[in-house]
């Protein structure tokens, strides 16, 4: 039997690229920031939101930028045992 939580990075990738816009609203809710859905899908797809503050929409652009880099550069060993020597 194929274990389904074992993922290759492409698989991966297709699955962040799916869900990015529910990643983004999750860590906007741990960074207490009080958002919709409908309002982050707003932002991501680069339109106006009315009830933000400017430092709120700027956390979120920051989340979808640093998703966007991630992404973007797929070549990037990520290997945090070794950066945090655990």
């Amino acid at each position: 039997m194929e274990n389904k939580f074992n993922l290759t990075r492409e698989q991966n990738v297709f699955v962040a690229k799916r869900n990015i816009v529910d990643y983004i609203w999750k860590s906007a809710n741990l960074e207490e920031i009080g958002v919709t859905y409908p309002k982050i899908q707003a932002i991501y797809d680069g339109g106006i939101v009315n009830g933000l503050t400017v430092d709120n929409i700027i956390a979120i652009n920051n989340l979808k930028y640093s998703w966007q880099f991630i992404l973007e550069n797929e070549d990037i060993y990520y290997d945090f045992k070794v950066l945090y020597g655990k």
